[in-house]
């Protein structure tokens, strides 16, 4: 690796095409892993691709039930990505919509059209490899900023997916 190349690229497809693939290899089990992407504790750890940490997180794992992860609150606005399960079926798979919004105080709303998300979780050894598809991003900026964000996400992952090997019981 070259000191530019500082982080690893999970990205896989090209950058503003639909649909964004993001694939990468973790060193723990599917289980394991698939609880990263379904725990509000683990999900919370890594989902923002920047340092920092989500303001909330709320998972209601079923078929049609409702996720939000906030990723800035003040008094004025609430900046949110939200969805509901399309498709749960640990530790194989999962699929979800998935949808940008703004909330202000005043109770208007601004919001991205609904897009989906795939996520495939596959035993390779000791490790799982991830395949995430995000399709249906209408237009090529969105899917620059959200191909990027999946891309940091996923490093923060293996960051803490390698920091569980080291906590007992996990």
């Amino acid at each position: 690796m070259t000191v530019q190349q500082t982080a690893k690229e999970f990205l896989k497809s090209e950058p503003g095409r639909d649909p964004i693939i993001i694939e990468g290899l973790f060193r723990a089990a599917p289980e394991r892993v698939f609880r990263a992407f379904t725990d509000p504790r683990d999900v919370s750890c890594w989902f923002i691709p920047k340092a920092g940490s989500l303001e909330q997180v709320e998972i209601d794992l079923k078929i049609g039930g409702k996720w939000c992860f906030v990723i800035d609150k003040t008094d004025e606005k609430q900046i949110h990505f939200e969805g509901e399960y399309l498709l749960i079926d640990p530790p194989n798979r999962l699929e979800f919509s998935w949808r940008h919004v703004k909330e202000f105080a005043d109770g208007t709303r601004e919001t991205t059209d609904t897009s989906k998300v795939a996520v495939t979780f596959t035993a390779a050894g000791k490790a799982t490899e991830v395949r995430l598809s995000h399709e249906a991003i209408k237009t090529e900026d969105a899917r620059h900023g959200v191909g990027g964000g999946w891309n940091g996400c996923f490093e923060r992952l293996a960051d803490f997916v390698k920091e569980m090997e080291h906590v007992p019981g996990e």
